[in-house]
């Protein structure tokens, strides 16, 4: 397991073995021992599946508000997709600022989303499958939605007319978002 710094404080790309072989391939998906040995401390309680039948399906930009901030391991189990965190803390020393990565199938990486961070992704490719590790409870009155193109965030997305739910494409900009 190798664990590399992302642009957002907090934030990690995690990379795992994958033993491939003429029937597939198998990853291990979470390892705590192994994190904790690295110094990355995330303890899941919960552990979620989005489906996604076609490209451009974005979902996000997605968070709880602070007490109940959630941090997210985020795996790609079927296809592609480009995987954006926004920094929503205003004590980090990268508030305001976003990365992104794109997460394929069976390559072995996925991404930790700290707390107190707005998380989204895109699929790339038809039937692209997202596994969420969840740490932190899920609390509906404390979630919240920060608008996907907001220009003063700049997040560049590799498709300008995504595939939207109302909620994501009604969700307010950085100005007018309660974090």
């Amino acid at each position: 397991m190798e664990i590399e710094s992302l642009p957002v404080e907090g934030a990690k790309l995690i990379t795992t073995d994958v033993f491939c072989d003429d029937r597939g391939a198998f990853e291990e998906a979470f390892d705590y021992e192994s994190l904790s040995r690295l110094g990355v401390e995330f303890q899941p309680n919960s552990g979620c599946f989005s489906y996604n039948e076609s490209p451009h399906t974005l979902r996000g930009m997605h968070f709880q508000k602070s007490p109940y901030a959630q941090s997210k391991l985020v795996s790609c189990v079927q296809g592609r997709a480009w995987d954006v965190i926004v920094d929503l803390r205003p004590q980090s020393g990268t508030f305001g600022r976003w990365c992104g990565r794109e997460l394929v199938a069976a390559s072995g990486l996925s991404v930790l989303v700290p707390a107190g961070c707005a998380h989204g992704f895109m699929t790339l490719e038809s039937g692209t499958t997202i596994a969420y590790l969840i740490q932190g409870a899920y609390r509906p009155e404390s979630g919240r939605a920060l608008s996907w193109n907001d220009t003063s965030i700049g997040i560049e997305w590799p498709c300008s007319d995504p595939i939207l739910s109302a909620k994501d494409a009604a969700a307010p900009d950085w100005n007018s978002c309660e974090f």
